[in-house]
């Protein structure tokens, strides 16, 4: 099997086994239009969002036997943003993410399963402040379509899993902050020339 490294916007979902003609074409992230993001309750009132800056991976992608594929993700766990300096900074922190002994947030696939032709569910071990546990990212194709600049094809994927914080050792502020927190990976890729 052909191996690609990508970085993670090119994530997972690379694996889906929709790029054709051939199994291995090699493809590449658009920066501008990938996103990886979270949101959690606060108070019951509204969703607080937050995005991971810095993100890479790795995929092997088998078009004709999915199953074999594999992805793995790392997250810079210091990347985290909330569009709040001082609460990014508490996330940062040893209550929270604890950043400094725990600087990588990790994913590792351990399978791969096409749902229909736009849905795909992606099973792995996810690794954050140390702590391993299995979930899965349910991922739709949203579309496919030519760059109108570049003139390569172009793919967008949307995946997501949701995750309780607790599980992971956080849990600060139970009655205000939601336990349950989504995880959502939005993407395009363009095909190298």
């Amino acid at each position: 099997m052909k191996h690609l490294v990508m970085p993670l916007s090119s994530v997972a979902f690379a694996i889906a086994g929709l790029v054709s003609p051939t199994a291995y074409a090699a493809w590449e992230i658009d920066p501008a239009h990938t996103h990886v993001s979270f949101q959690v309750a606060h108070l019951g009132l509204t969703q607080t969002p937050g995005l991971f800056r810095k993100v890479a991976g790795q995929v092997s992608f088998d078009d004709k036997n999915i199953e074999a594929s594999k992805v793995t993700i790392t997250i810079d766990t210091a990347s985290i943003d909330t569009v709040h300096e001082a609460r990014d900074a508490e996330l940062r922190g040893a209550a929270w993410f604890d950043a400094e002994k725990n600087p990588k947030i990790t994913f590792a696939s351990t399978s791969v399963r096409r749902v229909d032709d736009k849905n795909f569910v992606i099973a792995g071990n996810l690794t954050i402040r140390g702590k391993t546990l299995p979930v899965n990212f349910n991922t739709v194709l949203t579309n496919r379509t030519t760059n109108p600049f570049m003139k390569v094809p172009q793919i967008g994927f949307v995946g997501g899993a949701t995750i309780k914080r607790s599980d992971f050792g956080m849990m600060q502020f139970g009655a205000m902050i939601g336990d349950e927190v989504e995880l959502k990976i939005a993407l395009e890729m363009l095909q190298k020339p």
